[in-house]
């Protein structure tokens, strides 16, 4: 899966989850300054790719993960093995 099939997931799953237009997110995004995302969608988006990406995000990751475009780059460093199995 390449960078711009990530994005395109997130974007769907913002839109599923926390009910955003896709159209107005970019990889700049951030979750909850600009989406204004509470911590429980947050933690379903988590949950929910891992699942779909079949990764493995830590907690202490997850909220380090502020923009669609970190989490972008965290799931390609883990599915092209730059980010350990379990996520370090």
């Amino acid at each position: 899966m390449n960078r711009t099939e990530i994005l395109a997931e997130l974007k769907a799953m913002l839109a599923e989850f926390g009910d955003v237009d896709p159209a107005h997110v970019d990889e700049q995004t951030a979750f909850i300054a600009d989406l204004a995302l509470d911590s429980l969608v947050l933690v379903r988006m988590t949950v929910t790719a891992e699942e779909r990406f079949g990764v493995r995000i830590p907690e202490e990751a997850a909220w380090e993960l502020h923009t669609v475009g970190a989490v972008v780059s965290f799931v390609e460093g883990a599915l092209n093995g730059r980010i350990g199995a379990g996520g370090e």
